[in-house]
């Protein structure tokens, strides 16, 4: 098997995208083909697999790397619809939950929009700024290329999940709230679904190569420095966690209800929502061992 037969072998069963793939080909054929000494090239380039491999992980790294922060941006589009959207609903007057269509659906919605934006706006950030810590980086050890998948793949879903919810509360109060807000909304997460369906497929683009460099995958604790001294307890930071987002949701509410009541129930929702997010997907985003 010839030099390039080999290098071409290796870049395939790597995964390698055919794109890529053949411009690397073409690539290293026209350098071959230019020297004179074929063999001192050769021998100079050093065995076909190697340098097939290296190439496979520095592809992957950067592949994942810009997955993780088109996705970010897609979140944050799919995110400015949502807080626009709600805060011209605010201006109109939010409907009761049971005066749509069906009172099931608009609970749904509700609480598909609360948490999936959550968890959307967690993992996504966490992706993006391993991606950007690590942006310097060469190449990326398998395991933490498939850590800032995990993370994105997440955040994506929670995306989705919560621009289907959009459109959900759209089409169950069609005969109850303005039209044009119904056509804000609904154009907001339509074209958001679009930006994050358009994401999903970059990042499972960029998980067909095929890394097998060693190395840690690193936690969330890598991220932020300050939770470190939390690493070997796991459960004292997500119940340090819930508890600061539970009471400040618990304010928020307060004042702007001007009910403690209405307060500490939304509170209490947020706090056991975030313990139950963190034993879902905790171990995949590196949280948690």
């Amino acid at each position: 098997m010839s030099w390039i037969a080999e290098f071409e072998e290796e870049l395939r069963r790597r995964g390698v995208r055919a794109a890529t793939r053949e411009r690397l080909v073409t690539e290293f054929s026209d350098h071959i083909a230019c020297e004179q000494e074929v063999r001192i090239e050769l021998t100079r380039l050093g065995a076909a697999r190697e340098i097939a491999g290296q190439y496979a992980e520095e592809l992957a790294s950067e592949e994942t790397r810009h997955a993780a922060l088109g996705a970010f941006a897609a979140l944050a589009l799919a995110a400015i619809g949502l807080v626009v959207s709600q805060a011209e609903l605010g201006r109109i007057g939010y409907p009761g939950f049971n005066h749509g269509a069906a009172t099931p659906l608009a609970l749904i919605a509700i609480v598909a929009m609360v948490i999936g934006a959550q968890v959307a706006l967690v993992c996504g950030t966490l992706a993006a700024w391993r991606a950007l810590r690590r942006r310097r980086e060469p190449s990326l050890p398998a395991a933490e290329i498939a850590l800032i998948q995990r993370r994105t793949t997440i955040a994506l879903a929670a995306g989705l999940t919560t621009t289907a919810a959009m459109l959900l509360y759209v089409v169950n109060f069609l005969s109850v709230l303005p039209a044009w807000w119904l056509a804000l909304s609904g154009a907001f997460a339509a074209v958001a679904s679009g930006a994050l369906v358009a994401a999903w497929r970059a990042n499972a683009d960029s998980s067909a190569t095929v890394s097998v460099a060693q190395g840690p995958a690193g936690d969330v604790f890598d991220d932020l420095p300050p939770l470190r001294l939390l690493r070997t307890h796991p459960l004292r930071l997500v119940t340090l966690t819930a508890l600061a987002t539970g009471g400040a949701m618990t304010l928020i509410v307060w004042h702007a209800e001007h009910s403690l009541i209405e307060g500490l129930e939304r509170g209490g929702f947020e706090a056991l929502a975030l313990a139950a997010c963190f034993a879902l997907f905790g171990r995949a985003i590196g949280a948690r061992r």
